[in-house]
């Protein structure tokens, strides 16, 4: 079942170099093997890559020694990455969550950079329960459309490297029950039961919560999901077409015609003004929602100046 799973959506295809994420804990480990059985159907290079964050002392490397000890008895090349996660938080003035995502991107960047320019895959072991988590993260946090579906399939990391999450159709039940079946330990780690992330405390807290309503909840919430992301790409395309037909850049300004503009539904003028003023900042960061309102006022013209 999984294997065809990464057919239909072609996540793996023969001649790929594949690096796959693996921490050691239930869900890398499963993606592990699951790589390495669909292997068996389509040649690729596999290869690991994991992180230690040098957060949890002893018990970090423990994982790092089972990672490769699991890996050199499979037969598949792992590389080790040791970072300091607390000291690039401080230092960066980040949260421990968002350093470890950081640093561990830029892992997975500069493993990819020694294929000689070959395109490589980035394999995460995101599953469906993490998406549903990831959902109402952004929810809770104001997320528009764009946001609330929460992870892809595959998404563009860099030039030539793209992170794709083969087991993002699974529940964590489903994967559990895959190493079952297939007697393979793995690791557990304890920062994951801490309710002090409030990514953790959405998994300990909130889901239990929902699966308690209806025990299909994550099930409903990727078919959701999965329409959320269809409506968001129609939307970003509409709103492609509807920026070339009423933006002109200048060399400091971006400027749109108000009368053409006035055509169109405010769900669409909302997200040209979006799109028009994180142009003109050069980056969407710190950007929202409350600056695309202070725009929406009828003008003859609307110049967005750098």
């Amino acid at each position: 079942m999984q294997k065809k799973g990464m057919e239909l959506e072609g996540l793996v295809k023969s001649g790929d170099v594949v690096l796959a994420g693996v921490s050691g804990g239930a869900d890398s480990v499963c993606l592990l093997l699951m790589l390495l059985e669909y292997r068996k159907h389509c040649d690729f290079l596999l290869e690991a890559v994991h992180v230690e964050h040098g957060i949890r002392g002893e018990a970090s490397r423990r994982d790092a020694a089972f990672v490769k000890r699991l890996c050199e008895k499979r037969g598949v090349c792992c590389r080790i990455y040791p970072v300091d996660v607390p000291a690039y938080a401080k230092g960066h003035g980040l949260g421990v969550e968002e350093a470890a995502r950081k640093l561990r991107y830029e892992c997975f960047k500069e493993a990819a950079g020694d294929y000689g320019g070959r395109p490589v895959k980035i394999a995460l072991a995101h599953h469906a329960d993490d998406n549903a988590e990831t959902m109402l993260f952004r929810l809770i946090r104001g997320s528009g459309i764009h946001g609330l579906y929460g992870m892809r399939p595959a998404r563009r990391l860099a030039e030539g490297v793209t992170v794709i999450r083969p087991l993002l159709g699974m529940e964590r039940t489903e994967i559990e029950a895959y190493l079952k079946t297939q007697g393979q330990p793995y690791c557990r780690d304890a920062t994951n039961e801490d309710t002090g992330y409030s990514r953790n405390r959405i998994r300990h807290k909130v889901m239990p919560e929902l699966k308690a309503v209806n025990a299909g909840a994550v099930h409903h919430m990727m078919q959701s999901a999965q329409m959320l992301m269809e409506l968001s790409d129609y939307l970003e395309e509409e709103t492609r077409r509807a920026t070339e037909r009423v933006c002109r850049d200048t060399p400091d300004a971006c400027v749109i015609d108000a009368v053409l503009f006035s055509e169109y539904p405010a769900l669409l003028i909302r997200e040209v003004l979006l799109g028009a003023l994180q142009k003109v900042a050069g980056s969407s960061r710190d950007i929202g929602s409350v600056h695309v309102e202070e725009l929406c006022t009828p003008v003859s013209y609307t110049h967005l100046r750098a």
